[in-house]
């Protein structure tokens, strides 16, 4: 018996234009002698739960006209269409919407294949494939034998693939390892969420720093330089090479020049400096007011990317990561602002390792050199707000950091169990401490790609009112 596996990219809603999508499928399968198709869960309306307006009564009578046409021009095409869970000829089939975290496509090839054995029966399982807004469905679909056999699909890729159960094979689609995972991830998240919008261009405020490198490459290879706008604020605190760095980088990915700004912030702090001193000069404390002057800065440097975000239609996208956000490391409607938080699911280790790898991959396929500086790199995070500051000034090292928290977050350990494993009680306290202040920052942030499996709004939710329980 031949099978088709139809790993389709869906939009949630646009049941038109997916049922539109699976006859396309259904008519290729036809065509390669597919006896079966075999759809991912709930693909009529783009995987995924809905409310709101779709348990209205017209969009299930919507869906079901769409789903009855799909069904008889299957029926046409003398193939049979399934879209949910069932088990024929001995052969068991799961429908499913899986989305993306670390490790996720690998634990769910073992389940198959234990379940495979136990049954002595052929498993066929079919994902979704695309991102809906910050929900990344990864694909990976596969058949898998009761000898351990088995036929992958690419992660993160749409396919139409035809498999004969009669006999058992073996083909790998070469998954990656978990940052060449994260990568595809990022970048079909990226593209998804602007074809998905309809939105065409994005931009991106550099400071010369890891973050907004990052997130510049990713836009840029997900979007194409040529729709990427960048704008660069410096400040009298910032030092020459970040500004230099963003020149560089800016010039590595061959973003137009007529697409990149230079705008220094410097008068405009002043100006508002001097409208505030009635306010400023009353101050509680000294070490308030300089927040207050420090938090003025980057609320600057939103408005003026926003300004060239209103003015371009270009999105803005959100440079945080997760260890900032984590312990409220960030100006609430400053840089925790953005359409999409491109990389507010990842430490700042992870931050670190992606930024290397592309460089890698990029060398790797033959050019002189990786997009992002070694400058950018390697030197010491600041956010450069007050002379000679540094990320290390307020907060653990990151790599510290990022253990820490990844045991609290994704590990749900308490403090004194983290403290048990031999972290320092002191550090672990004021990291807990932290992390459970930073929700009324954290309601804020733009929605973020999600690969963690413990996403902040997600997964992740602590009142802002809550007791600080360690």
């Amino acid at each position: 018996m031949k099978i088709a596996l139809i790993q389709q990219n869906y939009k949630i809603g646009d049941m038109a234009g997916n049922a539109a999508r699976m006859r396309a499928a259904i008519a290729e399968a036809a065509e390669r002698g597919a006896a079966a198709v075999v759809f991912s869960h709930r693909a009529l309306v783009g995987n995924g739960p809905l409310l709101g307006l779709a348990a209205s009564e017209a969009f299930e009578r919507q869906a079901a006209e769409a789903e009855s046409e799909v069904a008889a021009f299957a029926a046409s095409a003398g193939v049979r269409l399934i879209s949910k869970d069932t088990e024929i000829e001995g052969i068991r089939i799961h429908c499913a919407a899986d989305y993306f975290r670390h490790g996720g496509p690998e634990e769910k090839r073992e389940r198959l294949r234990g379940e495979a054995t136990a049954t002595g029966c052929p498993v066929v399982w079919v994902n979704a494939v695309g991102a809906q807004t910050g929900t990344i469905y990864y694909g990976g679909s596969c058949v898998v034998w009761p000898g351990g056999e088995a036929v992958e699909l690419p992660l993160f890729k749409e396919e139409v693939a035809v498999v004969d159960l009669s006999r058992p094979q073996e083909r790998s689609a070469a998954w990656g390892d978990r940052l060449d995972q994260l990568h595809g991830a990022l970048i079909l998240g990226i593209r998804d969420y602007f074809a998905k919008t309809g939105m065409r261009d994005a931009c991106v405020a550099m400071s010369g720093g890891i973050d907004s490198a990052l997130v510049l490459a990713l836009a840029a290879e997900a979007l194409g330089a040529e729709r990427v706008k960048t704008v660069m604020l410096p400040s009298r605190y910032s030092s020459d090479h970040s500004v230099e760095d963003s020149e560089e980088m800016i010039r590595r990915l061959g973003i137009p020049t007529g697409q990149v700004w230079r705008i220094p912030i410097t008068a405009t702090f002043d100006a508002a400096l001097d409208a505030l001193q009635p306010i400023l000069s009353t101050a509680t404390t000294d070490a308030s007011r300089g927040l207050a002057e420090e938090n003025m800065q980057a609320r600057i440097r939103l408005m003026m990317t926003m300004a060239l975000s209103n003015s371009h239609g270009a999105l803005m996208l959100n440079t945080s990561n997760k260890s900032e956000a984590a312990v409220g490391y960030g100006t609430l409607y400053g840089d925790t602002s953005g359409a999409l938080g491109v990389i507010g699911d990842l430490y700042k280790e992870d931050v670190y390792a992606l930024s290397r790898r592309i460089n890698e991959a990029a060398v790797a396929r033959g050019a002189a050199e990786g997009p992002i500086p070694e400058h950018i790199l390697t030197k010491a995070p600041s956010a450069e707000l007050r002379p000679g500051q540094q990320d290390t000034d307020s907060l653990p090292d990151y790599p510290l950091l990022d253990a820490i928290l990844q045991r609290l977050i994704e590990g749900g350990r308490s403090a004194a169990e983290v403290v048990a494993e031999g972290f320092e009680r002191e550090v672990v306290e004021r990291v807990c401490r932290l992390l459970l202040s930073g929700d009324f920052k954290r309601f804020q942030l733009p929605p973020a790609l999600r690969v963690s499996g413990c996403t902040f709004g997600v997964e992740w939710q602590w009142p802002i009112v809550a007791a600080k329980i360690l």
